[in-house]
């Protein structure tokens, strides 16, 4: 992954990009970051293994990698990717983030919501600068949040960590697609009922809850460029209609869909 010149920042600013893959399946291969950095998904998947561990990158998650550090990257799928990437300066880290570590995280609403309006709506460079500030906040708190809850959660068998990554591998990859928990649950290898127990207690979420916030987020992502074509977009999706689709939006992020976030 290149990120571009930073020249023309200070230290004290991150460096928001934005980096886009035509889409092909690859085996894992080595990668490595030169500084500090978190990534963002905007469309599409892939897998990390980070410090050993393996993990599901998609429109719910920010990837975490330390500066010079390695880093192994697969693509499962042929899918198109698109990421906002945003470099931290060594003089940036230690004031906004000291306790970064190398992972990934699990990103809440006001998250995805920054990143939207990062996208869209910084129009001057100052607008930029600071939202791409608050979006590393953001980041850090959800990580923070997600650490503490991790710590007094029970251990998992690596057999339940791995049918807990797999049922998210298959919903990252195929969730615009009509899915049901038998076709989701032996596609893994798994019962109904062993699938949707293990992923509850691994996630602390239900599978459809993981179902609707990839569908949500990715929505959220591409409103602004459906020109008001949303029961087209709410159909793709998977929602049954635009009333289904609005009531699931306006419980994860505060508001409708029409309007755009400020």
């Amino acid at each position: 992954m290149t990120l571009p010149s930073a020249t023309n920042k200070t230290q004290s600013c991150a460096l928001v990009s934005e980096w886009h893959c035509s889409g092909r399946a690859t085996a894992w291969q080595e990668e490595h970051e030169r500084q500090a950095l978190i990534e963002l998904p905007l469309t599409g998947m892939d897998l990390r293994r980070i410090r050993g561990r393996e993990a599901v990158v998609d429109v719910g998650t920010a990837v975490l990698h330390g500066a010079d550090e390695s880093f192994a990257l697969a693509s499962p799928t042929a899918q198109p990717r698109r990421t906002t990437s945003i470099a931290l300066h060594e003089e940036l880290l230690s004031e906004v983030a000291p306790d970064f570590v190398s992972g990934t995280v699990r990103t809440s609403a006001r998250t995805a919501l920054l990143q939207q309006r990062l996208r869209h709506q910084a129009t001057n460079s100052l607008a930029r600068d600071e939202l791409g500030l608050m979006l590393v906040e953001s980041v850090m708190s959800d990580a923070r949040a997600q650490s503490g809850a991790l710590a007094s959660a029970p251990a998992h068998s690596p057999a339940w960590r791995r049918l807990a990554d797999d049922l998210s591998q298959c919903m990252a990859a195929e969730f615009k697609h009509a899915l049901d928990l038998e076709s989701l649950a032996r596609r893994c290898g798994a019962s109904p009922f062993h699938a949707s127990r293990v992923y509850r207690r691994v996630t602390g979420a239900s599978i459809h809850q993981q179902l609707n916030r990839l569908r949500l987020r990715e929505a959220l992502f591409r409103i602004p460029d459906m020109r008001g074509r949303l029961t087209e977009l709410a159909l793709e999706l998977g929602f049954s209609s635009h009333s289904h689709f609005s009531s699931a939006f306006k419980s994860e992020f505060g508001r409708v869909p029409s309007i755009p976030a400020e």
